[in-house]
């Protein structure tokens, strides 16, 4: 095998831009700090924090940004060239992203670079689209910015692809590339900082782009090209890499994979994938440690849970819960697992459910301080079938500890339930009262908690108040036998 020479790659992160066009997703301006200070301090050489001017938020958080510690990490703000006819001084992308470039010094600027939505999308000439593209990067680089161009429609451009992915005939397709030529040439001629190839739909495959990237990097050796992807048809990361192996010096993508349809690209398995594989290498082996953690943070921040499947950093990306799998790793721990979990801050894990064996209970017992034999686990099967069978031990580890405490004989008996009662009701109105009480025994005392709630719950008051005084009478009747 061809051995692969390790190149350092850059990281940048549009989590905060693009990752937001994803449905029901959101996070606040303080958290939003809180994640590019860690993004920062992981390792993460770019982070884009919005569209220049385009809500709210990209202003408070451009703002609240002051005072944040982003170390070595330098923030950027994604704009459109001018538009067709206008002054680019004027441009109001051009001018937010000037008046916050003290603490925003980097640019993002989308070129349209195929000739189909040049004429169809902006309705305007070849010839103005590139001097769009011109006058808006030299009024940038003039004010001190640094210019990174994302190339949208690029990979669909080089590869003479049309709307829905179709290819165009072969005039088509020689335009296409040549304007997308002419568009590269004139953005190196300004030495712009990174010239990104946006693969804009996802439509592109491995082949393809290592095809276009290592043909840019050789055709024009003085700049820098990166690489953004898409998931669209699955092919996100393998695309990703190809660039990277191609030639890329950076990656654009969402740290989580968010992102608009089927997300960007997900930052945290391009990272551990390929720096564990020695194929590229992004941050340092002691932030590499971070990797989990500094997803699951985000996964919070996001107000997202983290699907257990997640390569890498998902909850279930170093477990099993087979039976057949668990005995081989009590006896051969790693033998199902494709790297050391411990080299992103992850730790294996072993699960009990209806897919498990004995030796998935032998080897949880131990994790959790409570070992349990062969002849125990078989006598925990035994009395917890239903909890098994039910994925009782996978919500809840505490209860599959309580278990084994009862195998071994250390469960103190603290307390015995004597009754319980729950109370559910609603009204024609839609309002909903619930009440639940329950009576435990803890020694020789006996302990009733009872507690309510519900929309009903807040309005009794209010229409028992304007009841006549002996219906009022006879509620406050009611509701004193329901333990209020």
């Amino acid at each position: 095998m061809k051995k692969i020479q390790v190149r350092k790659v850059e990281l940048f992160d549009t989590s905060l831009r693009d990752g937001m066009q994803q449905p029901n997703i959101d996070i606040s301006v303080p958290n939003a700090v809180s994640l590019l200070e860690r993004m920062a301090a992981f390792g993460f050489r770019y982070a884009e924090i919005g569209f220049a001017g385009a809500n709210q938020f990209v202003s408070d958080l451009s703002s609240a940004l002051d005072s944040a510690d982003t170390g070595a990490m330098k923030l950027a703000l994604f704009g459109r060239t001018r538009g067709h006819g206008a002054k680019v001084q004027e441009w109001p992308d051009v001018q937010f992203i000037i008046n916050r470039r003290k603490r925003v010094p980097a640019a993002v600027i989308v070129v349209k670079s195929r000739l189909l939505d040049v004429k169809k999308s902006l309705e305007t000439t070849l010839e103005e689209n590139l001097l769009m593209a011109y006058e808006t990067i030299e009024c940038l680089q003039d004010s001190g910015l640094e210019v990174i161009v994302d190339l949208e429609h690029a990979m669909d451009a080089a590869c003479g692809r049309r709307e829905n992915g179709n290819h165009g005939d072969a005039d088509f397709t020689r335009r296409s590339l040549d304007y997308f030529h002419q568009m590269i040439a004139q953005c190196a001629r300004q030495q712009v900082s990174r010239i990104i190839v946006c693969d804009t739909t996802g439509g592109a495959n491995p082949e393809e782009v290592a095809q276009v990237i290592g043909g840019l990097a050789q055709s024009y050796p003085g700049a820098n090209f990166g690489f953004h992807g898409h998931t669209d048809r699955g092919f996100g990361i393998a695309n990703t890499r190809a660039a990277i192996l191609a030639g890329a010096v950076q990656v654009q993508g969402t740290l989580l994979g968010t992102g608009e349809r089927c997300g960007n690209v997900n930052l945290t398995t391009v990272i551990g994938s390929m720096q564990l594989r020695g194929e590229a290498e992004f941050v340092t082996l002691e932030s590499l440690t971070e990797l989990t953690n500094l997803a699951h943070s985000a996964y919070e921040a996001f107000g997202i849970e983290a699907p257990h499947g997640a390569p890498i950093v998902g909850p279930g990306a170093f477990g099993t819960w087979a039976g057949m799998h668990g005995s081989s790793e009590r006896k051969n721990p790693g033998a199902y697992l494709w790297c050391d979990p411990a080299r992103v801050g992850a730790v294996p894990v072993i699960g009990v459910n209806g897919q498990s064996g004995k030796a998935n209970i032998i080897l949880l017992s131990k994790a959790i301080g409570v070992p349990l034999d062969s002849a125990q686990a078989q006598e925990f099967m035994d009395a917890n079938q239903a909890m098994i069978e039910g994925d009782g031990y996978t919500a809840s580890e505490v209860s599959f500890k309580l278990a084994c405490m009862k195998v071994v004989n250390t469960l103190k008996n603290c307390f015995s339930v004597k009754s319980w009662r729950v109370i559910d009701e609603s009204d024609e109105t839609g309002d909903r009262y619930v009440q639940a009480s329950i009576s435990l025994c803890l020694g020789d005392s006996r302990v009733t908690v009872t507690r309510a709630g519900g929309c009903a719950y807040q309005s009794h008051a209010a229409r028992i108040g304007k009841m006549a005084p002996g219906h009022r009478a006879d509620a406050l009747r009611q509701i004193q036998r329901h333990g209020h």
